[in-house]
């Protein structure tokens, strides 16, 4: 398997933490995919994470490739339905990790943003991203954590960690104590380590 990547991808990371945690062999090919066209030859979306299969097809999307990494390794970060119980924590952990890709999904367009020239980048767009973190970390802060970290617990690990890399001026731990308390934890996990967002 060929897992196309960027070390400062959050969506990326989420994937190479389970690869971690999982301890899944696979090769890490790092890309930029705003830059490199030859991309799309391998995920039409030109995205990323992509994850080439050794039989050639190709799985896209962090939560796709996430779910498939937790399959092949027997791993547990997605709880499975219960017959005999509907509170299995699936949901909770699903909606969880699209609150925190949604953060991403808003950091990220807002950095793409932030850089632009300044007569192409659109302050509208950036103050609705921002708001959009905003409230999503308001609702972190209300969160149970599962002590045994799922897909949703991995999610917000990685958001609030490009928000550390991309964001140093949002004041996100002074406003949030319990989500920031939370976190100091979580990142300390050696898959975290490991995986730290860099340029």
């Amino acid at each position: 398997m060929k897992l196309y990547s960027n070390p400062a991808s959050p969506f990326a990371r989420k994937c190479r933490i389970i690869l971690h945690e999982l301890d899944i062999k696979t090769e890490i090919v790092n890309v930029n995919a705003r830059d490199d066209e030859s991309l799309r030859k391998i995920n039409p979306l030109k995205k990323i994470p992509a994850l080439a299969l050794d039989d050639g097809s190709v799985l896209f999307d962090s939560r796709v490739i996430c779910e498939y990494l937790n399959h092949v390794g027997n791993g547990r970060f997605f709880p499975g339905m219960s017959i005999f119980s509907v509170h299995s924590g699936r949901w909770k952990a699903l909606t969880l990790q699209a609150l925190a890709d949604g953060i991403m999904d808003a950091a990220v367009a807002c950095r793409y943003e932030q850089v632009q020239p300044d007569e192409k980048r659109n302050l509208d767009f950036i103050n609705r991203y921002r708001l959009t973190i905003s409230a999503s970390l308001d609702a972190l802060e209300k969160i149970k954590f599962a002590e045994t970290p799922t897909i949703g617990e991995i999610a917000s690990g990685c958001a609030l960690g490009y928000l550390d890399f991309r964001y140093p001026d949002i004041p996100w731990r002074a406003l949030h104590p319990k989500l920031a308390a939370w976190y100091e934890g979580f990142s300390q996990f050696p898959s975290m380590q490991s995986t730290v967002p860099h340029t």
